[in-house]
């Protein structure tokens, strides 16, 4: 459609699918090259730990969530195989019918105790678990009051549970408090956080974010997904970093250090009982299949029993930090295998990103919504198998580039 003016009449007729067309035309997205806009969606022909295939190159890839290089483990598949062979592809229900077998009864309790919480019921994606939760969990007289950068996954929960939403200026804890007294003592509370954020790689504040909440008599629930197998001395996540117990209520996923896919909430018995026959999201899906079942449990033993993993990417992890900060690359609040590189426009983003590419490094271009307008940024994230080398290659290449591009000295 060349001329959309007869589309934009038609939404005001009733076109239901005028609005696609619409939004296209005003999309932000037509201010990006074609050439940009492929570096956004790029096919992956294979893939390993820490490379992958992309249009018949082998590339050092610093793009995915498999955090200890699990995704492509052959014990995970080894245990997959196995799995398949006795229960077959599916369970075929969910779990309040035929869905529950001894995989999903034994992987939750082995994530109980890995997470130090009392129970803890598996759902289909860490979106699931979310919405399950909180959907389940609050109503319309409840509020939740939440960080501003949070997860997608919590706001449409919250939206779900018509509950009313109060948000803090993410990490700002007088923020936090002034909103805390605001609401009173009277109503039912939940501080919701992640625990990790997604595109700053910061650590929630959650030893004062808990203080608070007793303070002020409310309940906390952490999203732990980048955190869960990464953080703290036993990898069990934000508050194993802290030294603390874990909040009321954590949530996570298993699709990115266990290798997966799938989700968990966690709590003591009693809300986890209410949240398995009043949640949605967990009634009425199909229960994890047994083949993905069966590699949780071995992924989950494999992150107890080999702790090196995780000593390996914190070392890749300050190595590559430090080196951006030292050549004057604004890297944001980043303390974790999450590392953004900041920029001031999306151009220059996209440009670095193509150059990247160019040297055989597969990172992220990030734009808004994701991430503020004003700040673009090429996420990389790291993983186990990552070496001290590789993090080397890629200092050489931004370094390079960043100069030829202006972005530092």
């Amino acid at each position: 459609m060349n001329d959309l003016a007869p589309v934009e009449d038609a939404m005001l007729n009733g076109d239901l699918f005028a609005k696609a067309f619409v939004a296209r035309k005003h999309s932000a997205l037509n201010r990006v090259k074609p050439e940009y806009l492929a570096l956004a969606m790029r096919k992956i022909d294979a893939v390993s730990e820490r490379e992958v295939v992309f249009a018949g190159r082998r590339m050092l890839m610093l793009s995915s969530n498999n955090y200890l290089g699990l995704a492509s483990d052959p014990r995970l598949s080894q245990a997959g195989v196995e799995a398949i062979r006795y229960w077959g592809n599916s369970t075929s229900g969910s779990r309040l019918l035929n869905g529950t077998n001894d995989l999903h009864e034994e992987l939750e309790r082995k994530l109980s105790w890995f997470k130090q919480v009392e129970t803890v019921v598996a759902f289909q994606s860490g979106y699931m678990a979310n919405l399950g939760v909180l959907s389940a969990l609050l109503s319309k007289d409840d509020v939740a009051i939440v960080d501003k950068l949070v997860h997608a996954s919590i706001l449409d929960g919250c939206a779900l549970a018509h509950a009313q939403v109060r948000s803090f200026r993410h990490q700002d804890m007088a923020s936090l408090e002034r909103v805390l007294n605001d609401v009173g003592h009277k109503a039912n509370k939940l501080i919701v956080v992640d625990g990790i954020y997604s595109m700053d790689g910061d650590f929630a504040r959650l030893p004062e974010i808990m203080a608070l909440a007793r303070r002020y008599g409310a309940r906390v629930m952490v999203d732990d997904a980048h955190a869960t197998g990464v953080a703290g001395p036993h990898g069990r996540g934000t508050a194993d970093h802290f030294g603390i117990d874990e909040p009321d209520i954590i949530t996570g996923t298993l699709s990115k250090a266990f290798g997966c896919i799938g989700g968990f909430v966690g709590a003591t018995k009693e809300v986890m009982d209410f949240i398995k026959y009043n949640s949605h999201a967990f009634i009425y899906s199909t229960s994890i299949s047994p083949s993905v079942t069966a590699s949780l449990i071995r992924a989950v033993r494999i992150i107890e029993d080999e702790p090196q993993k995780r000593v390996n990417l914190w070392a890749c992890t300050h190595h590559l930090l430090s080196g951006l900060k030292s050549l004057g690359f604004d890297t944001g609040v980043s303390e974790t295998p999450i590392i953004p590189i900041v920029l001031g426009d999306e151009i220059t983003m996209f440009e670095l990103v193509a150059r990247m590419d160019a040297d055989d490094i597969f990172a992220s271009p990030v734009i808004y919504p994701a991430c503020p307008r004003n700040k673009p940024r090429v996420r990389i994230s790291l993983c186990a198998e990552h070496t001290l080398s590789d993090m080397d290659r890629v200092l050489d290449s931004v370094s390079r580039h960043g100069r030829d591009l202006g972005i530092i000295q």
